[in-house]
């Protein structure tokens, strides 16, 4: 069953090669079975597949293409076409103008029709409907067959896997039948052909030969089970070394999904022998269809599961319409594609994460790990633990190696929120990071090299924080290379309806409920609020609303609450605003700032953890906001009094 080919390269001697096996591949790499070092050739240019007594040649996508000359005529293989190749078929691989010839020497031959397939030369001995060897072989009264279907139909029970079935198959076989050299199932391949899926030998046998394709048709055409010894083959029917052999269709329904065949090392098969494979045979069609839906339905899960996983994986959008918005998404954009650092600016709740996600979505770093950390939600010890890690026994309670953040996303993004709320310690090792591109973990000895890419983000003025001695100088123009500051949603003219609109529609998916839109008084409510909170607190409001309408009604102005209709927004500045207070730009925010915090600890009975949910900030960022203020001289009834 070899294939002798002769490789004719214009300039070079003709060289003769010899393969064989299932699949025989052609191409310029190493590991393909025919070797060319050729340039026309590709990598993987093509193969030559076994098909029943013969080989067809499939070209793999190769780049110069395949062309198979043949009985005066000319065949261009296209993939995933498959042409039948015989002794002095020529394939042309390459450029046409000068391809390399492939000259076929030998190849077995095809088999013919199966309507001239006999008995003649004593090839087939019997061949009888699977129907009736079931009926007669249903009520075996061997104890030694009886407790062998046995065994095999209690271990094919709940099996799911295709391999496990196909092994369990050959096992009980060979257990069963002492004469048996070989067991093998062939499946229907996309082509329509028979091919082994599964073959076991028994130790020390060596394979017997392949089945006749003529005799696999028949057994899955007329559904029989097909007994054949070697004799003086039939020019249809080329059966070579076997002594007796058996063909048992495997039926599933209308359809028989494969062929069990089984070889002797010697002497044949008895009528019991055939009776016990008959019934093996159906049973086994069961399992093996039951256990491949199964597969299929796996594999079909695992798709969505991962479908599902990336879908979940992608970056919300940064949704708005302003002119503001835009021009600050081209600014991200343009950077992202950089590997520079970037420092993202702004109020509480505008999105920061959101823009450090566009970033990563954006840059050659997309398909890396993006990680967030809040730098204000932990205190400095855990904080220097979750950035850089640790080695065991650094620390009571260090029982294992831990890998901070920057070495689990080596080759990916760190957004780093509220960095402007790390301790000097902290910003010293970061400072490192980025100068080095290296990391220590806590109780190790030796730095190690990471390569990320750092997006920070702050609702400080850093500059100012950098005056005043609470942040370093040199860690900020490394943060700050790339500044961009997103701006408040009071600033995004338009945007208020488009984002009420978008939070209204995930919410009444998430909560199940009907609520149409807003009456045209509650989104003009909406649209003079100033927003303290930014996009974070529309968000929280909108649910709430969503929760607190009618099914089916549009959210009215008594869904929204005090804060928005309580008909005292921020105000807006004028120029001769006497309220507004006056100075550097710093120490004017962080005055708004505090009477924003000090107004809403007010409203909510000086509860810090409702005061916090409702500015969008976290209970701990509130709380270092309050303590830095102290720290200041901040009278106490001006933060909202003791917690």
């Amino acid at each position: 069953m070899s294939l002798r080919i002769r490789i004719e390269i214009e300039g070079q001697a003709p060289r003769i090669l010899s393969a064989g096996g299932a699949v025989v591949t052609v191409g310029r790499a190493e590991g393909n079975d025919l070797l060319i070092a050729d340039a026309r050739i590709s990598s993987r240019h093509g193969r030559f597949l076994r098909r029943g007594e013969g080989y067809a040649y499939e070209d793999l996508g190769s780049r110069n293409g395949s062309l198979v000359e043949a009985a005066g005529g000319r065949t261009v293989v296209r993939p995933p076409d498959q042409v039948p190749i015989a002794a002095g078929t020529r394939l042309l691989l390459g450029d046409l103008q000068g391809p390399v010839v492939l000259v076929v020497e030998s190849a077995p031959a095809h088999v013919g029709s199966l309507a001239s397939e006999d008995d003649m030369g004593g090839t087939v001995v019997a061949a009888r409907a699977l129907s009736h060897l079931v009926e007669a072989g249903a009520t075996p009264n061997d104890p030694a067959t009886l407790r062998s279907l046995f065994q095999l139909l209690r271990d094919l029970s709940g099996r799911v896997e295709p391999q496990e079935v196909l092994s369990r198959i050959g096992t009980a076989v060979l257990e069963r039948l002492p004469q048996a050299r070989s067991v093998t199932v062939l499946m229907a391949d996309g082509t329509g052909e028979y091919v082994p899926e599964s073959t076991r030998v028994r130790e020390a046998a060596g394979p017997g030969g392949p089945p006749s394709a003529t005799l696999v048709r028949r057994a899955v055409e007329r559904r029989e089970v097909v007994t054949y010894v070697a004799g003086q083959p039939t020019p249809s029917a080329s059966v070579v070394g076997v002594a007796a052999a058996v063909l048992v269709p495997l039926p599933a329904g209308d359809d028989v999904i494969g062929v069990l065949h089984v070889d002797a090392m010697e002497g044949s098969f008895t009528p019991d022998d055939i009776g016990f494979l008959a019934i093996v045979g159906t049973h086994v069609a069961a399992s093996l269809g039951s256990a491949r839906r199964f597969r299929a339905l796996q594999l079909e899960r695992q798709s969505l599961q991962a479908e599902n996983a990336a879908l979940k994986a992608m970056p919300r959008p940064i949704l708005g319409r302003s002119d503001t918005l835009k021009e600050c998404l081209r600014q991200l954009e343009r950077v992202a594609r950089t590997q520079t650092t970037v420092l993202i600016a702004g109020e509480t709740g505008t999105g920061k994460e959101l823009a450090a996600r566009f970033v990563h979505a954006h840059s050659p770093r997309t398909a890396k790990v993006f990680s967030a950390l809040n730098c204000g939600a932990l205190p400095e010890n855990l904080l220097e633990s979750e950035l850089f890690g640790h080695k065991k026994g650094a620390f009571t309670g260090a029982v294992r190696d831990h890998a901070g953040l920057f070495e689990a996303c080596d080759g990916g993004t760190v957004f780093l929120d509220e960095i402007g709320e790390i301790s000097p310690a902290v910003q010293v090792r970061l400072l490192r990071v980025l100068q080095e591109r290296e990391v220590q973990p806590v109780g190790a000895t030796r730095p190690q090299k990471v390569d990320v890419r750092i997006v920070a983000a702050t609702n400080r003025d850093l500059k100012a924080e950098v005056a005043a001695g609470r942040f370093r100088e040199d860690l900020y123009y490394r943060l700050a290379v790339f500044p961009v500051r997103l701006p408040a949603l009071r600033e995004r003219r338009g945007d208020v309806e488009l984002l009420a609109e978008q939070f209204r529609a995930a919410a009444t998916a998430r909560h199940g409920k009907r609520v149409p839109g807003f009456t045209t008084e509650a989104l003009a409510m909406l649209a003079r609020y100033a927003w303290p909170g930014n996009v974070r607190q529309l968000e929280h409001e909108i649910e709430r609303a969503v929760i607190l309408a009618q099914d089916a009604e549009p959210i009215g102005t008594t869904d929204l609450s005090s804060a928005v209709t309580g008909g005292t927004p921020l105000p807006t500045p004028t120029v001769g605003d006497t309220d507004l207070p006056i100075g550097p730009l710093h120490d004017v925010m962080d005055q708004l700032e505090r009477r924003v915090v000090a107004r809403c600890l007010a409203e909510n009975d000086n509860n810090r953890t409702r005061a916090a949910q409702i500015l969008g900030i976290s209970r701990q960022a509130l709380q270092a906001k309050l303590a830095r203020w102290r720290d200041q001289g901040v009278p106490v009834a001006e933060l909202g009094g003791e917690p």
